[in-house]
């Protein structure tokens, strides 16, 4: 549902891991005779605790290292072979939870309504669809009545396309700074996502409001004229949708949706605490009901019981009937109107966040994970007391949250600096360090995808240690310093590889 203010909290780090198979043999592992090691990885709890030499103000858990104070660090081990061998580069990765983001003012388009949606295709080509609030100015005839002006209107914007003020319109900008009106590209009020793909704009909108996806593909925003229209690419029998579309390197579409089979979205701001996932090869066929686990389950235990509730749309989509759910115990969280980007391996999740507490408002959540199949795991909140319908992307370096309010977010990345590191060599195999790198200040690096719209690309933290001779041993060492934003940096994994 449509609506339209805000505070920032960390969250505590509260998932557990999940494992992943890595593309690298590690040294702390047992291995074959015959292959040797090429990489040491400091990845789990215990992977850590053995490689832990010496930390301050450092706390771990759960395969994270974390610091507890202002200033902290970790000195590893020194890691001996059995033959001398070259260091290449020594990766740091953080935590995939997500808090540095910062308030900013309004960087939407004027006269752009709500419900916002941000389509980034490339560096310095982004796209942005609202309703429009402005409807242009008409002369009228003298002497009309108020029926016949509004039949005059109707006529003039049949004739007008690209100045009509009716459903979702387009703008363009090359900075976010100044933008451009295309004009309308989507007949419908209810447009609820988009992607982009081989030079064409996928824009699904929800018809009536809140149920089953439809779709129109058009290879040209600036005629004032809606693309084609597929209409409904997606049946969803609990009626649920403000659906979040993405698609993943392998050019499938997935689609992120509301299902309210397990709630009384009426009283939950129109959210749910089960998110549903569908996919295709097209963004246009494919799309069927319960094909893949959900992407997000936070129900309660079921009941047994059914209650029912009355929309505004289920004349058009329910033959009149109020719509049916099964009733959970206790109060459920709710999410909804989702929007997708993947960082790295991770895919980010955002939503609204209605709280079972209703004390308590409606603010923004976060989920992740690196597995499209298996549930996104909770990252946390920002702000409260608003509605805020997100849409994310990446531009101008930066990633944007933007609501359907006077303010929005902006994050660097999912990296949080603060961070020094360095890398030694134990040269005669004593286990000692023999010289060290000096201390560099590392921190990850994005770029957009070349023709995907929602994917970003990382290059990993880094320790520069070509000038290491060749050594029987080995050692890392990062400190942290807090920042303003009082976010800490988490560490996740750290890699050395050697030639």
């Amino acid at each position: 549902m449509r609506i339209r203010a805000v505070a920032m909290r960390r969250p505590l780090v509260q998932y557990h891991r999940m494992r992943r198979i890595l593309p690298v043999l590690s040294i702390l592992g047992t291995l074959p005779s015959a292959l040797p090691a090429e990489s040491w990885v400091v990845e789990s709890e215990e992977e850590w605790s053995a490689a832990k030499g010496r930390a301050e103000n450092m706390e771990f858990a759960e395969g994270f290292v974390e610091p507890t104070a202002a200033q902290a660090s970790f000195q590893s081990i020194v890691k001996t072979f059995p033959k001398k061998r070259k260091l290449s580069s020594v990766l740091f990765e953080q935590s995939p939870v997500w808090d540095n983001w910062e308030q900013i003012a309004d960087i939407t388009p004027s006269g752009a309504g709500n419900a916002y949606v941000f389509l980034p295709i490339a560096p310095g080509d982004y796209y942005f669809f609202a309703t429009h609030r402005d409807r242009p100015a008409v002369q009228y005839p003298e002497g009309l009545s108020g029926k016949e002006r509004r039949a005059f209107r109707q006529e003039w914007e049949k004739k007008n396309p690209s100045k009509s003020a009716k459903g979702y319109h387009a703008w363009h900008s090359t900075n976010l700074k100044e933008w451009k009106h295309l004009g309308p590209v989507c007949w419908s009020n209810w447009m609820t996502t988009a992607e982009y793909a081989d030079g064409k704009f996928y824009l699904y909108y929800d018809e009536p409001n809140d149920q089953n996806p439809h779709l129109i593909v058009d290879d040209n925003l600036t005629d004032g004229v809606p693309g084609k229209d597929y209409r409904e690419v997606f049946s969803d029998p609990s009626h649920g949708s403000d659906a979040g579309i993405f698609r993943d390197e392998d050019g499938i579409f997935h689609l992120i949706y509301e299902d309210w089979s397990p709630i009384n979205a009426r009283e939950n701001a129109w959210d749910s605490p089960l998110a549903g996932r569908v996919s295709s090869p097209d963004g246009i066929e494919g799309f069927t009901y319960g094909e893949h686990p959900p992407a997000v389950d936070h129900r309660t235990q079921p009941t047994g019981k059914m209650g029912s509730y009355a929309h505004t749309s289920m004349k058009v989509s329910n033959n009149g009937e109020e719509l049916e759910y099964e009733i959970h115990e206790p109060k459920q969280d709710a999410y909804g109107d989702w929007t997708v980007i993947k960082v790295g391996r991770y895919y980010h999740l955002f939503c609204d966040y209605d709280p079972a507490d209703h004390g308590k408002s409606m603010r923004m959540g976060r989920f992740h994970t690196d597995d499209l199949n298996a549930e996104f795991k909770w990252s946390g909140e920002i702000g409260e007391g608003f509605h805020p319908d997100p849409s994310i992307g990446f531009a101008e370096g930066r990633f944007y949250a933007i609501m359907q309010q006077e303010t929005d977010f902006v994050s660097p990345g999912p990296w949080v600096d603060g961070v020094e590191a360095r890398a030694g060599v134990d040269e005669d195999g004593d286990g000692s360090v023999d010289q060290w790198t000096g201390w560099q200040k590392i921190s990850e690096s994005y770029s957009q995808k070349p023709g995907f719209a929602r994917i970003v690309e990382v290059d990993l933290a880094s320790v520069d240690a070509s000038d290491l001779p060749k050594g029987e041993g080995f050692a890392f060492e990062f400190r942290t310093k807090n920042l303003k934003s009082g976010v800490q940096p988490i560490m996740d994994r750290v890699t050395l590889e050697f030639d």
